[in-house]
């Protein structure tokens, strides 16, 4: 029987640890325990790290309740706390030391969402078996605001972004994904790494960059969602596109331009590169990263990146290219000041941590 285990990395996260437990534990694979469990057997591991507040205490408290409305219900679990933050190192842990080494596939949810479709975790398990050359499964990212009965014209545009972004080959949002964990544990995260999910699924892509690019590997499950906080405020929007932007140009600095280069397609893979730099010294990203920018010029973002968002409007006709051209068009006079403000902090030495 496939053992699952479910991983949830938490930082700070006392407000929201217990609502994303229970909303975990209204999935269809719990609800429905005895018609469902004969198909897995789980766990689950929250990972507090470097947390200042009571999120470890609040998550123990909160399985326990849990645990005690559905005392038939068969899954491990445990609180692993770390002294020191950060997602990568949260996600080291878990992949590599803290989930079931038998374990057939990993789930990684951020401790803050709250789960939309009740069978989602069902369906990325059924999708993962249904796709033998997928490694990754998805599911649809949803912001909070599309559940309000009347958003306002500035939460309509900002859904109306994100169907866009969505409307491509599907990325890994780091909120949640389902994983083979045979693949998961060749992969080891640098620590400080600042963007996790786009850097996971470069590597997901190329089989740790041993093969040419291969987007089935990243598939969306149907019926799968999950919903997450969305900034509120054009200042809070801001900040957040100006965090992606530094993450998704420290990404490209070491996935497509040196792993890309630097891995044997016959080797063991990128993974152990990372792994074994990372043994060697704990602190060689942010140096790597500060060399790679002064190797560039004035302008260090990846080539492509400004009108990145306009890459498939050709294949559109009539009113639904007009209608994406204006979205996309409004996002550009967005993402030029964000841009310009994320390449300043870049080059003057102030990006790296700033995520």
């Amino acid at each position: 029987m496939p053992l699952v285990s479910i991983g949830i990395p938490a930082w700070n996260e006392e407000r929201n640890i217990e609502q994303t437990l229970c909303s975990l534990f209204d999935q269809s694979v719990f609800v429905e325990a005895e018609k469902l469990h004969n198909q897995y057997k789980w766990e689950i591991v929250v990972v507090p790290n470097g947390c200042s507040d009571a999120t470890a205490s609040k998550a123990r408290d909160a399985l326990e309740r849990l645990f005690s409305s559905k005392p038939n219900l068969a899954v491990g679990c445990k609180v692993v706390e770390l002294e020191s933050g950060g997602k990568s190192n949260a996600w080291n842990h878990y992949v590599h030391e803290f989930s079931d080494s038998s374990a057939d596939y990993l789930i990684l949810i951020d401790a803050d969402i709250e789960f939309g479709h009740p069978r989602t975790i069902e369906n990325v398990l059924k999708a993962i078996k249904e796709n033998p050359v997928a490694d990754v499964i998805v599911d649809l990212p949803l912001k909070d605001i599309v559940k309000k009965e009347k958003p306002n014209w500035f939460e309509k545009l900002s859904i109306s972004a994100s169907n866009i972004s969505l409307s491509g080959p599907p990325g890994i949002s780091g909120s949640f994904y389902c994983a083979r964990a045979s693949l998961l544990r060749q992969i080891w995260m640098p620590e400080g790494l600042s963007s996790e999910d786009g850097y996971l699924r470069a590597m997901v892509i190329t089989n740790l960059f041993r093969s040419p690019v291969d987007e089935s590997r990243v598939v969306r499950a149907a019926d799968a969602s999950h919903y997450y906080e969305a900034e509120s405020t054009l200042s809070g929007i801001f900040q957040h596109q100006v965090r992606m932007v530094i993450g998704t140009t420290f990404n490209c600095y070491l996935t497509w331009d040196t792993l890309h280069f630097a891995t044997d397609p016959d080797g063991p893979g990128a993974g152990v590169t990372i792994r074994n730099r990372t043994r060697n010294d704990p602190h060689w990203y942010p140096r790597f990263i500060n060399n790679c920018i002064k190797n560039h010029g004035w302008w260090v973002l990846p080539r492509g990146m400004v009108f990145g968002r306009y890459v498939g409007l050709n294949e559109l006709k009539g009113f639904g290219w007009l209608r994406r051209f204006i979205v996309l068009t409004a996002g550009l006079l967005f993402d030029l000041p964000v841009m310009l403000y994320a390449n300043h902090k870049i080059k003057s030495g102030n990006a790296v941590g700033f995520w």
